[in-house]
């Protein structure tokens, strides 16, 4: 969607909230969103994580019946990408009956991230190879606390209790970064078969994926995955990877099982295996985010590269590979027309269906 186009959306929602009954969506969330925060304690002490949200949560509301989390990219723009996800909700009709969070995982290092923390705010690292938030780290402030905790308080949250009593439906999504800790949170969490609503899990344009064995896309496929039509993944093949000796954190995490963080740790290889090809999970893959990630990166390095050389073709590698050797019913979307941009993606007529309307 155009940036004009988009401009006009949220301004439109600004003048309908604006005129709404106040429990439709507190309008501040549109014309000043920093204001719509709150903070979810996280475990038994005073750690707690600040949120985004549409709604308040300290108050009962019966026409909420969906919940759409959304996590943020690497850079943390959590505004940018509130806004986004609130104007998807606008297209697709449902700001009413929608609860929109957006939690922030704040980072702040010496030499590294900045981000201002609130007392007893959780301070995750920023660092992946030092195994960050997106990839279920814990807490550089509390040592027993992992990102992936934190989002387990925050789905406990939204059903404990009788707050949203007609909620039926819980959507935790994710674009880029968010995207691959949406991919690792849904086979590594142990909620999911706890809650009484229904949970899945939307994965958008992540730079990599973590394979559940020592497959990975067979080499011709890589070499012609630029010219694939992204609407036939029959034509991706796998094979044993070959290329152990020269690249051998191609299966560690978050590319594989090995290595794996305490939280995923807690579960067999045979468990999370179990859990990744049976939760329901949506990739939407953008039709025109064919640059390689990072190049020379983290995610331009051996062990990404043995995925696909492309976000791309990386998610349909992957969603291909998970209903070939898991028979995982897990969805491949192509988003027509967007690039690794989360507002194109989000107001998309293929992450409406999915996020708002299925």
């Amino acid at each position: 969607m155009k940036p004009i186009v988009v401009a006009n959306v949220l301004l439109g929602l600004a003048a309908l909230v604006a005129c709404a009954k106040p429990n439709v969506l507190d309008a501040q969330c549109v014309t000043a969103p920093a204001a719509c925060t709150e903070f979810i304690r996280v475990g038994s002490g005073s750690a707690r994580i600040r949120v985004h949200r549409s709604h308040p949560l300290d108050t009962p509301n019966d026409s909420i019946t969906r919940a759409l989390i959304m996590v943020h990219g690497a850079d943390r723009a959590i505004l940018w990408e509130f806004r986004s996800v609130l104007a998807g909700a606008y297209l697709a009709g449902s700001l009413q009956n929608t609860l929109v969070i957006a939690p922030r995982f704040a980072a702040n290092q010496p030499g590294g991230c900045a981000d201002s923390l609130s007392t007893n705010e959780l301070n995750w690292e920023c660092d992946l190879q030092r195994v960050d938030w997106r990839l279920g780290g814990n807490a550089t402030n509390d040592s027993l606390t992992s990102a992936f905790a934190a989002m387990d308080a925050i789905v406990l949250s939204l059903t404990q209790g009788s707050k949203f009593p007609n909620l039926r439906r819980i959507v935790v999504a994710g674009h880029s970064a968010g995207g691959q800790f949406v991919t690792l949170y849904a086979m590594a969490n142990q909620v999911h078969d706890r809650l009484k609503v229904e949970l899945s899990y939307v994965v958008a344009n992540s730079a990599g994926y973590a394979y559940l064995d020592d497959r990975r896309p067979a080499k011709q496929w890589l070499e012609a995955s630029a010219r694939i039509d992204p609407s036939d993944t029959t034509q991706i093949t796998f094979t044993q990877y070959i290329g152990v000796s020269a690249c051998p954190a191609y299966g560690k995490w978050p590319f594989g099982l090995a290595s794996k963080p305490p939280y995923a740790a807690r579960l067999s290889d045979a468990q999370l295996v179990r859990q990744a090809a049976q939760r329901p999970v949506t990739y939407l893959l953008s039709q025109l985010d064919v640059s390689i990630p990072g190049p020379g990166g983290y995610y331009g390095s051996c062990a990404a590269m043995a995925q696909g050389s492309t976000r791309l073709s990386r998610g349909l590698a992957f969603a291909s590979y998970m209903a070939q050797a898991h028979r995982a019913p897990h969805k491949s979307i192509v988003v027509d027309g967007c690039a690794h941009d989360s507002r194109c993606v989000y107001t998309s007529d293929e992450a409406l269906r999915v996020l708002f309307r299925r």
